[in-house]
């Protein structure tokens, strides 16, 4: 009996581990890459020198790709090596009845993404794309990245793109990053093209002069990493602007983060036409949260350069920051 019973409980065991392990198991890309790799054998992988019979030129230029570090490596299995890593097994390709590969050009963003998420899901899960506003605009990660560098078809994107906005808006274009197609303004400044304008108003942030990119404040897409940190705006503007953000002993509600939007309560993130990217200039800013001031207390300029409120952030001496 006891014998029994210590079978039975190892077995219950097993069975709530091996359930816990099932939860454990990140998401799992589905789609036409999966379903290509899924049936491939070994002999159906024929290396890049084969691949480089008819596309010679994209072979001797992938040695210059990010990719190939980790797509090149003799350690990798032969699912996620070489050519083959990203398009399927050669085999399948060369079929002359039915030829099979995967090409990136004509599959659906969907599938296009569940492909590079063979590779990438340590970086980022299905889940986490699936919240973003881009993958909501049915953008594909093929959309910004290139996997292969300087191809025809990049650069005529790239060229696209540029001229997509009115007038080139850097000064001095900063290297391109992370496989992007075209540098990280010129990209983003292709489909968010208002923020674009905003930062030819009189006051904006130093993009324009390549002081900061996109990337230095907005997360293009989540990943694992940045689950573990709370990104909130005024981290985000403390990191530039640590001096407007205190600690102080008395502090103005947004920099305290007890009102709205924080710093953006005030100011705007890309540009303005009043100084400072404040939202509205004169008096009127401050009357829009107090309104019991607008009629009864008139400086005759503005709050703070009328020599009053001196320390709109915050103050370590005066509750009404008439003092630093």
């Amino acid at each position: 009996m006891r014998l029994e019973t210590v079978v039975l409980g190892v077995g219950l065991v097993s069975l709530v581990l091996g359930a816990t392990a099932q939860k454990a198991v990140p998401d799992q890309p589905k789609g036409i890459a999966a379903a290509l790799f899924a049936k491939a054998s070994e002999d159906d992988y024929v290396g890049a020198e084969t691949c480089a019979g008819c596309h010679a030129e994209h072979v001797a230029e992938f040695k210059n790709s990010g990719h190939a570090a980790y797509s090149n490596d003799p350690r990798a299995p032969l699912s996620k090596r070489g050519c083959e890593g990203c398009h399927g097994p050669g085999k399948f390709h060369l079929d002359e009845e039915h030829p099979e590969n995967v090409a990136f050009t004509k599959l659906s963003a969907k599938e296009s993404n569940a492909a590079c998420m063979r590779c990438h899901a340590e970086t980022m899960s299905q889940s986490q794309w699936h919240r973003t506003s881009h993958q909501q605009a049915n953008l594909a990660c093929v959309s910004c990245h290139q996997i292969h560098t300087n191809t025809p078809a990049d650069e005529k994107l790239a060229k696209a793109k540029i001229a997509s906005v009115s007038s080139p808006l850097v000064v001095a274009k900063p290297a391109t990053k992370k496989l992007l197609k075209a540098d990280e303004v010129t990209l983003c400044s292709s489909c968010h093209q208002a923020e674009s304008a905003q930062f030819r108003l009189n006051s904006h942030h130093p993009l324009p002069e390549g002081r900061v990119t996109c990337s230095d404040c907005h997360a293009t897409h989540p990943t694992n990493k940045a689950r573990k940190t709370v990104d909130i705006v005024k981290e985000k503007c403390a990191s530039c602007h640590a001096e407007h953000t205190g600690p102080f002993v008395f502090e103005h509600d947004p920099v305290a983060g007890l009102t709205g939007d924080g710093c953006a309560e005030c100011h705007r993130s890309h540009g303005s036409h009043n100084p400072k990217l404040l939202k509205s200039f004169s008096r009127g800013l401050c009357a829009s949260c107090h309104t019991e001031k607008t009629t009864t207390h008139y400086p005759g300029r503005t709050c703070w350069s009328a020599g009053c409120h001196v320390a709109l952030h915050g103050s370590n001496s005066d509750s009404r920051f008439l003092k630093p």
